[in-house]
């Protein structure tokens, strides 16, 4: 162990049994440190790293995602439709409020007016079991708890704008973004001009809550009430809240709904789920962003969900949407990419099931993990694939960018995956050397206190860099 991480070991409290390390050449070879690497942990975000290199490898940097849009009934001059809007999900972890919008201006663009029938949404690509945000942490409106949804709209989160009033100075105002159709915001905040910002949202009380009144287009009226003191030196925050309904629906026919009628558009029925017609033959289609693209968002900003979305999709690349894709096929797919691409005539090298455990790709679980060594392995096959330069342009930039912004390691010369958890800090990557090699750099520890152990990987990353 070097004498810089034994030192902040020290400094924070922690054991050195608590840390599993492995750094070596970036184009492969022996390493230059190992430290209980063959010891199993749990890695935190850092485990998207196995499913974010899986897929550019497998799928390839281009691989798109495409929702397709169907009309049953008949498409009149006058913009009047018979029948039903059906839209058919494949898993795109993409489509944010913006892209929706997008999404339905083109059916207004196409002539579009007057839906007499439903809006029917096939969320059958994913095989689910039920998901409940509340049982990960207990903190189920944070949106890194939010479940995989075939047809995953905006995240099914909302988002409240807290500013500071111009018109009314010392008032707070409050927004709610996307407004979805239904739901009210009932928002007193008590400003609080002579306070630090502080934790404020610790102190504000937030619910969401259905309450009384008529249904419109067949979904009942939910508030969404936040009370409590706002420090004025805070400015302007967001604060993003997950959907508190289950798997989507309610909020992607709420969301729908009200981007339909914003646009100008009329619904004669409802949202709702339902299956895609046999002999239907899509009337529009919407691409995703390219896998490269997605890539650099679930990396750079450790978005959990995106990754569950992913991961999905890797269980089941090339094969009809209609096969529905499942958790369990994801797990099989992902450990053999892996178990395939780390083969070593040295059984310990090899990412076996004793060296990997997956659950939902993300790392946002208490039984998935991996070994420093086994990481440490796969950073070197990605190095060598071609794969390497999407994956690396994902990576959040020590010091600079992401995740990594506010890290001391290695500044502006390592690119690096973060992963944390109650009881876990981790993380993995690349470190450019002095010599002017790279280095493959995995650190992950595990203790009670593995909140203070960022000095230590920081200490990590720096001895990584200085290799002269």
């Amino acid at each position: 162990m070097p004498a810089s991480v034994k030192s902040a070991l020290q400094a924070q409290g922690l054991p050195p049994e608590a840390l599993s390390v492995w750094v070596a050449p970036a184009e492969g070879g022996l390493p230059r440190l190992q430290h209980l690497s063959e010891t199993l942990r749990p890695a935190a975000s850092v485990m998207k790293l196995f499913t974010t290199g899986a897929a550019l490898r497998t799928l390839g940097p281009a691989w798109t995602w495409q929702t397709h849009v169907a009309l049953t009934g008949t498409l009149q001059a006058n913009g009047t439709l018979s029948g039903s809007v059906h839209v058919r999900g494949s898993g795109d972890p993409s489509l944010r409020m913006e892209q929706v919008y997008l999404m339905l201006s083109r059916w207004w663009g196409a002539g579009l007016r007057h839906i007499e029938g439903d809006i029917v949404l096939d969320r059958q690509a994913f095989t689910l079991p039920a998901h409940d945000p509340w049982a990960f942490d207990g903190k189920g409106l944070r949106p890194y708890n939010a479940g995989p949804d075939a047809l995953l709209l905006n995240h099914q989160a909302v988002t409240l704008h807290l500013m500071p009033d111009a018109a009314r100075p010392g008032q707070v105002r409050v927004a709610i973004e996307p407004p979805l159709t239904g739901v009210t915001l009932d928002a007193q905040l008590t400003p609080q001009p002579d306070s630090a910002c502080g934790d404020w949202r610790e102190a504000l009380d937030l619910q969401i809550q259905p309450t009384s009144g008529w249904p419109r287009h067949g979904l009942s009226p939910w508030r969404v009430r936040v009370r409590g003191p706002y420090p004025l030196s805070c400015g302007t925050q967001t604060w993003p809240v997950l959907w508190p309904t289950d798997h989507g629906a309610d909020y992607a026919a709420r969301l729908l709904t009200q981007t339909w009628t914003h646009l100008g558009g009329e619904l004669g029925g409802r949202v709702r789920s339902g299956e895609w017609p046999t002999d239907a033959q899509p009337w529009q289609t919407w691409t995703s962003p390219t896998l490269a693209e997605v890539v650099r968002d679930i990396n750079k900003f450790s978005n959990n969900v995106m990754a569950r979305q992913l991961f999905l999709t890797l269980g089941g690349a090339g094969t009809d949407v209609t096969q529905p894709l499942s958790v369990t096929r994801a797990r099989e797919s992902l450990a053999h990419s892996v178990r395939e691409a780390t083969v070593s005539p040295d059984a310990a090298l090899a990412c076996g099931a004793m060296q990997l455990q997956l659950d939902n790709g993300a790392g946002l679980s208490r039984t998935e993990g991996s070994t420093a060594l086994c990481l440490g392995r796969w950073l070197q096959v990605l190095w060598a694939s071609p794969a390497m330069p999407d994956l690396i342009a994902s990576l959040p930039l020590s010091g600079v960018d992401g995740t990594m912004r506010r890290w001391q390691g290695a500044v502006g010369h390592a690119r690096i995956k973060t992963g944390s958890l109650a009881g876990v800090t981790a993380v993995a990557g690349y470190v450019d050397g002095i010599s002017g090699k790279r280095h493959v750099v995995v650190g992950l520890l595990q203790h009670p206190r593995a909140s203070a152990a960022r000095p230590v990987l920081d200490a990590l990353l720096n001895w990584t860099r200085q290799d002269q």
